[in-house]
């Protein structure tokens, strides 16, 4: 992916940044325990509405990239995924709540991943070669994702500041805004879109 052009490199780092959260690792679950103190009932709560949430996010984002566009689609679900992690920084019931506000959040992979197999397609690249790379990428990060996302745990108990997995998470969203007009810029269909 990232040997493919310029185009392809920024889709495939787009989507390693908007993908990374997801492998938290038990990071997330150890934090509700220590630092939010929840209950068994709770923890069953949030990990029940969470996921659910996600997989309403997906369903309608399929809906929503049709009528909004891949680019600006893809700005308000990391924009929502952005405000998730926001909230997890103050408390479980703001992350709930700003889960529920950014139920989009969870789809703010569509926009790269889509303009991957088709810009990808557009370059001849076959798409088991694409799928392959893709499943890599992702093997990766779960790897350094449960790493990285310890360290900062431990690293932020020691100092007083437990949410800087949580910060880490709103800067990466951060980032993954700035970056993607730039990486979906030329997506096929969409300058008919903008257009209308």
């Amino acid at each position: 992916l990232l040997r493919s052009g310029t185009e392809m490199r920024l889709l495939a780092i787009l989507l390693a940044i908007t993908l990374q959260p997801i492998f938290m690792g038990d990071v997330i679950q150890l934090y509700a325990i220590g630092e939010w103190s929840l209950s068994k009932e709770q923890l069953a709560t949030f990990f029940t509405l969470i996921p659910v949430l996600g997989a309403l996010g997906n369903v309608v984002g399929g809906r929503c990239v049709k009528a909004l566009g891949v680019r600006l689609f893809t700005a308000i679900a990391t924009l929502s995924n952005m405000l998730f992690w926001a909230g997890c920084c103050v408390s479980h019931k703001a992350a709930l709540i700003c889960a529920g506000i950014g139920f989009l959040g969870p789809a703010r992979t569509l926009g790269a991943s889509t303009a991957l197999t088709t810009i990808g397609a557009s370059k001849g690249i076959p798409q088991g070669q694409l799928s392959g790379d893709r499943s890599n990428l992702i093997a990766i990060l779960k790897v350094i994702g449960p790493a990285v996302y310890g360290s900062l745990y431990v690293r932020g108990k020691a100092s007083g500041m437990t949410t800087l997995p949580f910060v880490l998470n709103v800067f990466l969203t951060f980032v993954a805004l700035v970056l993607a007009p730039f990486a979906l810029a030329r997506i096929p269909g969409e300058e008919e879109k903008k257009a209308s």
